[in-house]
């Protein structure tokens, strides 16, 4: 078995467990780059492979890589990889990646990636999700339309890339509940304070810091759209099959489309942008949504025949019960 060390983010480990999958057999531990906040070890163990906390740097990944011939520009390959005399084998996609370069051609000897593996939660994660949704949605301004979830990420974090901050996310948000008709709902961790203020200053209902993972991927499966920062919230509704839209910074241009599933980029499931002004943004955020509703409508028909409007994807009024509980995001 081999074990490894990857990036400490949720998608950077998701894109290399979607690359290794047809080679999961052989994986053994995948240990996770140490830091704040700690938010991956629980989505890899999710995803079937057991996981801890490493107390290294993502720059010990890269020099462990190029002393053993296995950085992006070495041409590595799964059987460069296998032939590692280590312990512990550090392996990072994003560097591939980030140079424009599809996940598909990251260690090329290896079959296709799985882009939609199982991430396995529980019926008990399910349950919760469902009540957290109707408590929230019954606090909702807006008691019609579908649901969009949403995060846009920390002060900090928004403000090391450049994103939007607290007006742009105001503007868009008002768009989507004036002229779609969409009641957004904020998802994410505790850390995701920008995320908060922008619930509190519309008045919004939120489920910030509120779940554990699992029932947070639970709830990713209930709505019909979502946008957000690019954070592992995207990668997760992409690896669910389910419509997500992400907002990068321009730094990250090359990689905010070459990890994604191929089909999902073909129909426009998967659409992203860098930080524009609100009107470029809202040009594909508003097509994307539109989509989403059609979608969404399409699944309620019960026949694939669009012939009444989308139902609000959630749960009925009597499994709205209060219950507390906080976990990693």
């Amino acid at each position: 078995m081999i074990d490894l060390v990857c990036p400490a983010g949720i998608g950077d480990v998701a894109w290399v467990i979607s690359r290794l999958w047809p080679v999961r057999d052989q994986i053994g531990t995948i240990h996770i780059v140490d830091g704040k906040p700690r938010r991956t070890v629980p989505f890899v163990e999710l995803a079937g492979f057991e996981s801890d906390y490493w107390p290294i740097g993502y720059n010990d990944i890269q020099l462990f890589e190029q002393t053993h011939g296995l950085r992006h520009w070495q041409e590595p390959t799964w059987d460069k990889v296998t032939k590692v005399v280590a312990g512990t084998i550090h392996l990072e996609c994003n560097e591939h990646m980030e140079a424009g370069k599809r996940l598909e051609t990251w260690l090329p000897d290896l079959p296709p990636p799985n882009h939609h593996f199982p991430l396995n939660t529980t019926p008990e994660n399910a349950e919760r999700a469902a009540r957290y949704l109707a408590r929230e949605m019954k606090k909702h301004p807006m008691t019609e339309g579908p649901i969009l979830m949403w995060n846009a990420a920390s002060v900090q974090g928004a403000k090391n890339w450049d994103a939007w901050l607290l007006l742009e996310w105001k503007l868009f948000l008002q768009k989507t509940m004036d002229d779609l008709g969409y009641r957004p709902l904020a998802v994410g961790g505790d850390w995701d304070d920008l995320t908060y203020a922008i619930c509190c200053d519309l008045d919004l209902p939120d489920l910030v810091g509120k779940t554990d993972l699992g029932t947070l991927i639970e709830l990713l499966k209930l709505a019909p759209a979502y946008i957000g920062f690019s954070s592992g919230l995207n990668v997760i509704r992409t690896i669910l099959n389910k419509p997500a839209m992400a907002l990068w910074p321009s730094h990250q241009n090359d990689l905010r489309n070459s990890w994604a599933p191929p089909e999902m980029l073909e129909s426009r499931r998967y659409v992203s942008s860098l930080y524009h002004p609100l009107d470029y943004v809202w040009a594909v955020a508003r097509r994307f949504l539109n989509q989403c509703s059609h979608e969404a409508a399409l699944a309620n028909s019960g026949n694939g025949i669009l012939d009444s409007p989308p139902q609000l994807e959630g749960v009925s009024d009597e499994q709205a019960t209060t219950s507390g509980g906080k976990g990693e995001l």
